[in-house]
């Protein structure tokens, strides 16, 4: 019989797979794993639905941790945090996007956008040069900084790149963000079609990538 490797182990591995595979679970609906210095998982923190027990997430967290990664993971790590059914589809709590406004002074833009959690709406602003391009990069910021303001600094996000792409002959944005932490960085992309307004694309892409994952952050 095979021992079970240490939790040290974990240094081989990026936090993004952990949580791959944790989300794979049944009625996991995100998760937030936390390592150490040395790569070892500290903390598993999982928002689920309200279908499972949070006894049974933990022990399949658990076991497939140690099938995927070889690495036993002490239960009292683990915290669930449970959403009711009705909420399961879209998280919670759902961040949703009220307004962008891009104003323009000379050869500087200054992007504002409204985000509504529940009975908040928060506000997050970015400036920079008025390029077309970067008028989009500002949009993107904008929504992240209103995410970081909600979150009371307990994050810090990043727009690596905006792109607008042509699929099934239409328009869509896709937005790459990062996550920085005290313990590392993470990485997400989300996607939106044009309809209207490519600067509404860019916050809804933007809130594609990072919705969920705000939600754990949220909870715990």
């Amino acid at each position: 019989m095979v021992s079970p490797r240490p939790e040290v182990a974990a240094v081989h591995f990026e936090v993004r797979d952990y949580e791959k595979t944790i989300t794979q679970i049944k009625a996991v609906l995100s998760a937030r794993v936390i390592t150490g210095e040395r790569g070892n998982i500290e903390a598993i923190h999982v928002l689920a639905g309200s279908g499972r027990s949070p006894k049974q997430i933990v022990r399949d967290i658990e076991s497939a941790v140690m099938a995927r990664f070889g690495i036993q993971v002490n239960h009292k790590k683990i915290s669930v945090a449970q959403v009711h059914d009705e909420d399961a589809e879209v998280g919670a709590p759902r961040i949703r996007l009220v307004a962008v406004n891009v104003g323009i002074s000379g050869a500087m833009a200054e992007a504002k956008v409204h985000l509504k959690v529940a009975d908040d709406l928060i506000e997050g602003v970015a400036s920079g040069p008025a390029s077309k391009q970067n008028r989009l990069r500002l949009v993107a910021s904008g929504t992240l900084n209103a995410l970081e303001r909600y979150l009371k600094g307990s994050c810090v996000f990043t727009v690596e790149d905006v792109s607008v792409i042509t699929i099934a002959n239409r328009s869509a944005v896709v937005v790459a963000v990062t996550l920085v932490t005290p313990t590392g960085e993470d990485y997400f992309l989300g996607s939106a079609f044009v309809r209207e307004d490519d600067r509404e694309a860019v916050a809804k892409a933007t809130l594609d990538a990072i919705n969920r994952q705000v939600a754990v952050w949220v909870r715990n």
